[in-house]
């Protein structure tokens, strides 16, 4: 008699509570997994190599495939089988050569800047004085002869003309001829974004230079006294004829008796350009090459086979991951579980899901939570993982699988190098990555040796089982707001466009994602730090009768890949 996902998993119940009274004795495997990271540790040499021997990997650019060509060589050097997966490619590919640039006159002061990928580059050094952009077309005609070859200032925020109003204007500069744009980065971290949408026979031309706040405040105070400023940069961005071959690294530990069932353990091992790439996600691929080393060397032979992914193609939408289960739809029933590795340093933590998973997830990682009493591990029961995962566990999830985000504790701040010039090796945490790449070892180990698959009754919650993320009406910009929606709680509020949102609920926040997930947390009123201009204000967005989100699975509340963002 065919028996329901759900029976299965009650009748397995007591299997579950019979084994794990025997836990004690486990497989040999494990101690070596745990004593092999302890006497020779890998995963800092992987990531060293990946950041700093092959640097940024921005999906589209010869860096993305020289990393995945290394990344199949380390799988190999464990004896393990790995190929490349082509998923897709791009019309034009891109890749950033060094820039630099700064004020020149009337004294020389190097500038932290960035520039969007996918964005125009410099012909070599343009050195051009620099003018505030005009306030209307009639500011532009009066000062023409100023504007035409300079590098445009963006002016104060409580200065510029309204969005709409500015269109018109730009297109009009554009027409001028100009330099380039030069604008304020909204803060001190400089985000890299950019849209891989481009065509050959159209390419972008117009060159913008994105520089921290506090130096672009100090050019817009110089311009604004009447100082004859001249700016210099050099910006290295090129446009690589496509179409451009993108991949997915795959690698497999064969199951020993159910090979045609599967455990995936991964991360995306692209990433924006503005630094390394180590945080976002670097982090991610060395622990799964380290766990695939770990679990290979220690000589596991799982019941079921781990396959360790690494997907491309994750900061333009999940990409590479999205294409892999279209194109493995059949594979999809046969996978117990995904676990994908994408917060950063900060150590693997915990997992939760729905009831009848828990069992499961309880004996499989048993290991993990004996492991370091100062690093613990909690699985907890919760109504359902969401559909909506933020990262390549999200694709996975649309197709009814169970998957993970590991939820992650620890002393650094995630936010400050996501997708910031901090994303450096300098950030990551060493001994936070040896623990990791065990738990992530262990954990597939110990899903893959399961007498089943984890059951996946009541899998996803319904949208309508959470309530809804709070918005707060507007669009932003990193930490600045660009435009007000009528009717909103933000306009109810008082805010204004240009407004720079510093903290909400006395939590400095410094960027997109950082407000948007102290945004659904606490009670309904919430306390936002706003600066305008040079005034500090405290303002309260009220979500009265409005539910607060409970956290979801492996989303925490990501935003949208690319700016601006309505909330």
């Amino acid at each position: 008699m065919r028996k329901t996902p759900a029976l299965l998993g009650l009748l397995l119940a007591p299997v579950f509570a019979a084994l794990s009274v025997s836990a004690q004795e486990r497989d040999p495997v494990v101690d070596k997994i745990i004593e092999l990271e302890r006497k020779e540790p890998r995963v800092q040499e992987h990531l060293r190599y990946l950041t700093e021997r092959i640097g940024p990997r921005l999906t589209g650019s010869p860096n993305l495939t020289r990393a995945c060509q290394w990344a199949r060589g380390r799988f190999e050097s464990f004896g393990l089988r790995a190929w490349l997966e082509e998923w897709g490619t791009f019309p034009v590919g891109f890749e950033r050569g060094p820039s630099s640039g700064g004020m020149v006159s009337p004294v020389p002061i190097p500038y932290a800047f960035t520039t969007n990928a996918w964005s125009a580059g410099t012909p070599g050094p343009v050195r051009a004085r620099a003018a505030f952009e005009p306030t209307s077309l009639e500011d532009l005609e009066a000062r023409r002869s100023e504007l035409k070859g300079a590098w445009i200032v963006d002016r104060p925020r409580k200065e510029r003309p309204k969005r709409k109003e500015r269109e018109p204007v730009e297109k009009a500069l554009a027409e001028l001829g100009i330099a380039g744009r030069v604008r304020n980065a909204g803060g001190e971290l400089l985000y890299a974004f950019g849209d891989q949408d481009v065509d050959w026979a159209n390419l972008p031309e117009d060159v913008s230079i994105n520089l921290l706040e506090s130096l672009h405040e100090d050019l817009a105070e110089r311009l604004t006294e009447g100082e004859k400023v001249e700016l210099e940069f050099d910006v290295d961005n090129r446009f690589l004829p496509g179409p451009m071959p993108l991949y997915n690294v795959i690698a497999e530990l064969p199951g020993a008796e159910l090979g045609d069932e599967f455990v995936i353990l991964g991360g995306h091992i692209d990433s924006w350009d503005p630094a390394r790439g180590a945080q976002d996600n670097g982090t991610g691929v060395a622990t799964t090459l380290e766990a695939a080393r770990l679990l290979a060397t220690a000589g596991a032979k799982p019941r079921r086979s781990i396959r360790f992914m690494l997907w491309s193609g994750e900061e333009q939408g999940l990409l590479g991951s999205a294409a892999y289960v279209k194109a493995h739809g059949s594979e999809m029933e046969h996978i117990s579980a995904v676990f994908v590795h994408d917060e950063g340093t900060n150590y693997l933590s915990g997992l939760s899901g729905p009831k009848a998973l828990v069992s499961g997830l309880e004996l499989a990682l048993a290991p993990v939570k004996t492991l370091d009493s100062t690093k613990p591990f909690r699985i907890e029961e919760n109504e359902g993982l969401s559909p909506f995962g933020g990262s390549d566990h999200g694709s996975f999830l649309a197709a009814g699988v169970p998957a993970f985000s590991w939820e992650q504790t620890g002393r650094t701040s995630y936010f400050k190098s996501w997708h910031t010039q901090y994303d450096t090796l300098d950030f990551v945490v060493e001994e936070y990555q040896q623990h990791s790449a065990v738990v992530a070892a262990l954990g597939a180990f110990g899903v893959a040796n399961l007498p089943g698959k984890l059951d996946r009754a009541g899998l996803l919650r319904t949208r309508e089982e959470g309530p809804p993320r709070r918005r707060m009406g507007v669009q932003l910009e990193g930490a600045e707001v660009t435009q007000v929606m009528e009717g909103s709680k933000a306009e109810a509020a008082g805010w204004q466009e240009g407004d720079v949102i510093l903290a909400i609920d006395g939590v400095d926040v410094d960027g997109q994602r950082a407000i948007v997930s102290e945004l659904q947390k606490g009670g309904p009123q919430k306390k936002v730090k706003l600066k305008r201009g040079e005034a500090t204000l405290d303002t309260v967005l009220d979500y009265t009768g409005e539910p607060s989100e409970a956290k979801r699975e492996g989303e925490a509340a990501a935003p949208a890949q690319e700016p601006p963002k309505k909330e």
